[in-house]
């Protein structure tokens, strides 16, 4: 009868942090095995199905910076290799043992649900507030068989500290009309998005229009506006964007964002002339009903949030004068910083120090506010 070493597992076995190992089998009777490194840190964190392909999908982290989407297709011994692109760490020799390990993580995860867009969406089981963390109500705890995951489109991970943030704002805007009134403006996406939830308000969002010649600070006021909720510098998935933009992209940008605020930056630089029907989009939430190539109606992007455009003329020139779009807008034409030091003070403040005021109106308002809707 062969006698096997009670200290020798064949099973690949995970520390955290550190990686995947496995044991050789020792290499003389009653020798110790030997451990090998399968794998550096490799985690299932979770999995969901793609609303989209209808397939299975897993994020896939490093338990540290690294986070990855990938169809669950990407734990097969063929595929498996294919992580090291991503700067995983991979034994190849061992592919079949470790893709064996991970598809025993993912299934013993529950399927979580995708839900698209940021700010206030509602679920089939209750409301949620989606930024750079997911906030959800009592309600949606005791009906959701899994925790929420949230595609989001925005770089809203908070940047600094909030107390850099507001000593910012204690020396350089408050005391400003102006530059309070942004931060207001700013905070005030989420806010009417809250509202237009409650059905309290017709609007889905409100147009913030900054106007006046380049040394104003209009470009900064927005900037700082923004900053309450992500990003606010000039980038591919900030909060920070340019009306250099086909319609179509523009309605992009804010497609499935119900309550964070975004800039669009130079209505000069537009592609189009008459900004009528696009002004009436943004408010009213909804994008142009378009066709696909079989002649069938495409379902129309949907938003609900409040937008800041910076310009040197006044956003009604290139549109119907009508009252429609001047009760959904907001315009100012005032300088609104002190200073060049000033501007450069609140630009430099608000670039390292970002994404922390939202969250905490989230937090401490709208969802005691969302939670007390429930109840009644």
């Amino acid at each position: 009868m062969t006698q096997t070493n009670p200290s020798f597992n064949p099973s690949p076995r995970y520390k955290s942090k550190k990686g995947w190992y496995k044991d050789k089998p020792p290499k003389e009777k009653g020798g110790m095995p030997t451990e090998v490194e399968i794998a550096g840190p490799i985690v299932i964190e979770n999995k969901f199905i793609d609303p989209k392909t209808n397939t299975e999908k897993v994020i896939i982290t490093d338990e540290d910076q690294k986070e990855i989407v990938e169809s669950s297709d990407i734990l097969t011994t063929q595929k498996l290799p294919s992580l090291m692109k991503y700067g995983f760490s991979i034994n190849e020799k061992y592919t079949k043992d470790l893709g064996y390990a991970l598809q025993q993580m993912r299934n013993q995860l529950p399927i979580s649900y995708l839900y698209e867009g940021v700010g206030i969406l509602e679920t089939p089981f209750g409301p949620i507030v989606s930024l750079s963390e997911i906030y959800t109500t009592k309600e949606f705890d005791n009906k959701s068989p899994s925790d929420a995951i949230c595609d989001n489109a925005y770089d809203l991970t908070p940047k600094g500290t909030f107390d850099n943030w507001f000593n910012m704002y204690l020396k350089e805007v408050k005391g400003s009309l102006l530059l309070e009134l942004a931060v207001v403006f700013g905070i005030s996406a989420l806010v009417t998005s809250f509202l237009k939830h409650k059905h309290e308000t017709e609007f889905a969002g409100i147009i913030f229009s900054f106007t006046g010649q380049s040394s104003t600070g209009k470009s900064t006021a927005a900037s700082l506006a923004v900053s309450v909720a992500g990003n606010p510098t000039k980038g591919n998935e900030t909060l920070f964007r340019n009306w250099n933009a086909t319609r179509n992209a523009l309605e992009g940008y804010l497609s499935n964002n119900f309550g964070i605020p975004i800039v669009f930056d130079e209505l000069s630089s537009a592609t189009f002339r008459d900004t009528t029907g696009l002004l009436y989009s943004i408010t009213e939430g909804q994008g142009r009903q378009r066709s696909n190539v079989h002649g069938e109606v495409k379902t129309p992007k949907n938003w609900g949030t409040s937008v800041i455009s910076t310009s040197e003329y006044s956003i009604f020139n290139d549109s119907a004068q009508n009252d429609g779009l001047r009760v959904r807008t907001i315009e100012i034409n005032e300088q609104f910083t002190t200073n060049a030091t000033n501007a450069d003070n609140i630009k430099k403040a608000v670039a390292l120090n970002y994404g922390h005021v939202l969250p905490l109106v989230a937090k401490y308002s709208v969802m005691q506010s969302l939670q007390h809707l429930r109840k009644y």
